[in-house]
Parts: C-alpha cells; structure tokens; sequence
C-alpha cells in the first residue's frame, strides 16, 4: 500500500510528515527513522501527561499535532498491507 504525506509539522519535540489532516484520525510519520527516539520520547511524554490530567473532573485528552505547512512535493510511502490496518 502507498500513502502520500502532503503536510509537515511537529509532535512534541519530533518533526513529523502528515496525511489525511480532515480525517478524525490523520497519519502522523516522523521525518526519517533516526527521529523514531524522538516520536517514542513525545509520545511517553504526553502519554503520562494524560495520566496526571485523569486526576481531575473534566480533563479531555488530546494529542497535541502543529502543523507548519504543506509540503511543496508530497512525500509517498509504502506500507505493508499489515502495518495499514487498524
């Protein structure tokens, strides 16, 4: 399967690639495999910040996503048809 990443932008401190931005679920892919530390340290990082927050009423849980603009020339990935699905 191929995907085609047409945004760029940041999660936490790990620059990412992005697709399907009107989607309730878009694709979010670091820049190159070096920056996967980076993906893995955001994500623990918000992901215990979620559970501190569940502390309190009212606390809703969102994955913070910039995005800082459409790329020139979109990016195409392939995927295996197993790493694709839900």
């Amino acid at each position: 399967m191929t995907l085609t990443l047409t945004h760029k932008g940041w999660f936490g401190v790990c620059p990412v690639y992005l697709a399907d931005l009107d989607s309730d679920a878009p694709l979010v892919v670091e820049r190159h495999w070096a920056l996967v530390p980076l993906m893995l340290l955001s994500e623990a990082c918000f992901g215990a910040l979620f559970v501190l927050g569940s502390l309190f009423a009212g606390f809703e849980p969102a994955w913070p996503i910039s995005v800082t603009g459409e790329l020139d020339t979109p990016v195409t990935i392939d995927v295996d048809d197993e790493e694709a699905a839900p």
